[in-house]
């Protein structure tokens, strides 16, 4: 009994050593800055938007209007309460005659009916076509309803405030001002005709400028395309004209922010870091919790001077990873600093170096990792996590 005891504990013993510097970790979710198509000049801090249109319309001349129709709308309607009683009493005189027609009708199919053979009427009777006296119902009046002012539509309406389209206008990781000018020339909506299906082109030119410098000229629905199954006579072609500036609008927005803008994107780092419960390892500690405030920082409405912060911390904790590094003994397994840690703060490097898209950085950590690769001892798994980080430093 006493010697199984003894093998228990040298188990437990072997287990302890085994994961005594197991790697912990901790996830950070933040928003990351895509590269532009275009990057602009570093001298364009902020720009400003301009949107023209051929609509003039505003909402306080529709409502105007719509008032206007409303009181003469109501100004006639005594006129349209007598028409309709002098018609309804014209019809109600006629009904009498056409009782009679009705009668006439019925009794004249009824005696050809008759004259026909039995087989024939029978027939006739099977298939429905039997005579039958259909009398018209007696006209009933129902007086015209009272005008009610109703608020318009605005969706029926093409009323837009340029201003407003202008401001709707949100080029990511810039601010507002003078350093770049966006002018956008919006076209009334023509429609075509063709097959009983109604297409539409509304030609809209953007023009990107630094002065009076064109940095980029594009035109949006300059061509004939679908835009529904029934003829435009039969369809509110000002709703669809609406409809159509605001998805013109949004593809502007897109384009603009794809080619020069710095779009935010959802990104995810995962920090290593040895266990510290004997307060060996407080510089790596310290460090992982600077790491992680600084990603915390990137969220995806942060202004330009909070992700420059943020990027200042984690070039910070690089360099206090970089200098441990340093320290570390690639033969000694029961180190402090050994092969283990090492292969921590080579994953913690390449994340950071990938994250901040620091090319020279990234390819220089990837080289000192690689002289160290046969030294590291790697497991299957951190093979395939270093294989995708290495990808990605080629993306840079």
């Amino acid at each position: 009994m006493k010697k199984s005891y003894l093998i228990i504990v040298a188990c437990l013993v072997t287990i302890t050593a085994s994961f005594g510097q197991r790697a912990m970790s901790e996830k950070i979710s933040y928003f990351n800055l895509r590269t532009p198509n275009n990057p602009l000049e570093e001298s364009i801090n902020s720009y400003r938007v301009i949107v023209e249109t051929p609509y003039t319309l505003t909402v306080e001349e529709l409502n105007a209007q719509s008032l206007a129709d409303f009181e003469v709308e109501k100004a006639n309607y005594a006129t349209v309460l007598k028409e309709s009683e002098v018609e309804f009493e014209e019809r109600l005189a006629g009904h009498d005659d056409e009782v009679k027609k009705a009668e006439a009708r019925y009794d004249k199919e009824m005696k050809d009916f008759k004259d026909l053979s039995l087989l024939e009427r029978l027939a006739l009777t099977d298939q429905g076509k039997k005579p039958k006296l259909t009398v018209p119902a007696k006209p009933r009046y129902v007086a015209p309803r009272e005008p009610v002012y109703v608020q318009p539509n605005l969706d029926d309406h093409l009323i837009f405030d340029n201003q407003v389209l202008a401001d709707n206008v949100e080029l990511l990781g810039y601010e507002k001002g003078n350093d770049l000018l966006i002018v956008i020339n919006i076209t009334k909506m023509a429609f075509q005709d063709n097959g009983g299906q109604t297409f539409y082109m509304q030609p809209t030119n953007l023009k990107v400028m630094k002065g009076a410098d064109i940095i980029d000229e594009k035109t949006f629905d300059n061509e004939f395309q679908f835009l529904t199954s029934s003829n435009s006579n039969t369809i509110n072609l000002d709703r669809y004209e609406k409809n159509n500036v605001k998805k013109i609008m949004t593809n502007i927005s897109t384009y603009l922010n794809e080619e020069f803008g710095f779009i935010p994107v959802a990104s995810s780092v995962t920090i290593e870091f040895p266990k510290n419960k004997k307060r060996e390892y407080d510089v790596l500690e310290n460090a992982k919790i600077k790491a992680i405030s600084a990603f915390r920082k990137m969220k995806k409405d942060a202004s330009g001077e909070t992700r420059q912060r943020a990027i200042d911390e984690l070039i910070a904790v690089r360099d206090i990873w970089k200098a441990e590094l340093a320290k570390v003994d690639y033969n000694d397994k029961k180190a402090l600093m050994n092969k283990d840690v090492a292969i921590m703060i080579f994953y913690n490097l390449l994340q950071v170096d990938i994250s901040l898209k620091d090319k020279t950085q990234a390819e220089e950590t990837l080289a000192a990792f690689q002289d160290q690769r046969i030294n590291l001892d790697l497991s299957y798994d951190e093979k395939n996590a270093f294989t995708k980080l290495e990808e990605q430093v080629y993306k840079l």
